[in-house]
């Protein structure tokens, strides 16, 4: 199994999909926090924000931008 290869294909699955549809469709403009119920269109289906999933957006969102930001040539 080739390792690096699997690293950049996890890698570019977060970066060029899974990140950019929480960037565009979770956000909540009008009250703050973020949508986690969402369906594959990114269209709410339940405005219902839970604590610790608000917790692991921003965690996620901090984390990336620590390490994708700050080096930009090789996250994994």
């Amino acid at each position: 199994m080739d390792f690096k290869k699997l690293a950049n294909q996890y890698r570019d699955e977060l970066l060029d999909n899974v990140l950019p549809f929480w960037l565009e469709h979770s956000q909540d403009i009008e009250f703050g926090g973020y949508f986690s119920c969402l369906d594959r269109e990114g269209k709410v289906f339940d405005t219902d924000k839970f604590i610790w999933l608000q917790g692991r957006e921003v965690w996620m969102f901090s984390m990336l931008y620590n390490k994708v930001e700050n080096d930009r040539n090789g996250w994994i």
